[in-house]
């Protein structure tokens, strides 16, 4: 498959570094500002450059040796979540402003409505949010249903009016739109906390996944919002966005190494088709 469009800039600072190499040791240093600018971050920037030290690589091998460390993070490739036949699933989708969040949720429906009976809860009730949905993803079909809750009011009320109704229609899947928040603002995040307490209320352990969006471009700032995101809720997985771009996209491994979470899928446009399970062979691929 081919993942991750026109990523091949992905690091484009490293390809000019190692364009000069031209033979025998390795300026461990220039090594180290290229991967850090590359959006890998300090610490799997460290945690790299120990083990090729280690291997006592050279200018001709440090390519390979550098894709063989980053591919190291995933020593079993993730899968894109499957519906459990005898529930409700639901999954929570969050992120900060601006990172196509409501977006990957039309593509989600897209995708698992197939086969399946999704319902769109929009509990980001700062905006009005079905002239758009309806009319961008046309949750209107049999297959696809739509709760919002009221505008202004409780974002945790709506999500539950979303899964009672979601289970009046015996849906397969309920996804959960919700407003983007800073990841510095306590008082979002604990507003965040309240709704996935409802939501359990009403769905015994759900959310079954709990997605974070981040866009591709945001470097150590996405590298960031996983920390605090993951710490406050427990992800699931990662959805990232604007790949199709020149995005480095070096914050996903660092998002791995840090936390532990991978992404599920990749959004490589803005068509309903353009959101990609993840492959990390793929994705450290086209680093080089």
């Amino acid at each position: 498959m081919i993942f991750l469009l026109k990523l091949q800039s992905m690091l484009s600072i490293f390809k000019k570094w190692a364009a000069t190499l031209q033979g025998g040791a390795v300026d461990w240093d220039d090594l180290e500002a290229t991967l850090i600018q590359s959006d890998l971050g300090l610490p799997l920037t460290e945690k790299i450059l120990a083990s090729l030290k280690r291997q006592a690589v050279s200018a001709e091998t440090i390519q390979s040796a550098t894709a063989a460390e980053i591919l190291k993070l995933w020593p079993v490739p993730p899968t894109a979540p499957s519906l459990k036949a005898d529930r409700l699933n639901v999954w929570l989708v969050i992120g900060i402003n601006g990172v196509g969040k409501t977006t990957s949720i039309g593509k989600l429906a897209h995708l698992y409505g197939r086969e399946n009976k999704v319902h769109l809860v929009a509990a980001d009730t700062f905006r009005r949010r079905r002239p758009w949905i309806s009319s961008r993803f046309g949750h209107k079909r049999a297959s696809t249903g739509f709760t919002a809750g009221t505008e202004g009011g409780d974002p945790a009320a709506a999500a539950f009016q979303g899964l009672e109704q979601a289970l009046k229609e015996a849906s397969s899947l309920a996804l959960i739109d919700t407003a983007g928040r800073l990841h510095n603002k306590e008082n979002l995040m604990r507003e965040l906390e309240k709704i996935k307490r409802v939501i359990d209320s009403r769905v015994k352990g759900a959310p079954h996944e709990i997605l974070l969006v981040v866009d591709g471009t945001n470097g150590a700032n996405a590298i960031q919002q996983a920390e605090v995101f993951h710490q406050a809720l427990g992800l699931t997985g990662l959805i990232v966005t604007k790949l199709d771009s020149s995005s480095k996209g070096g914050a996903v491994a660092a998002i791995k190494a840090q936390t532990g979470v991978s992404p599920y899928f990749i959004g490589t446009g803005e068509t309903l088709q353009d959101l990609k399970p993840f492959d990390p062979q793929s994705y450290v691929e086209k680093f080089f």
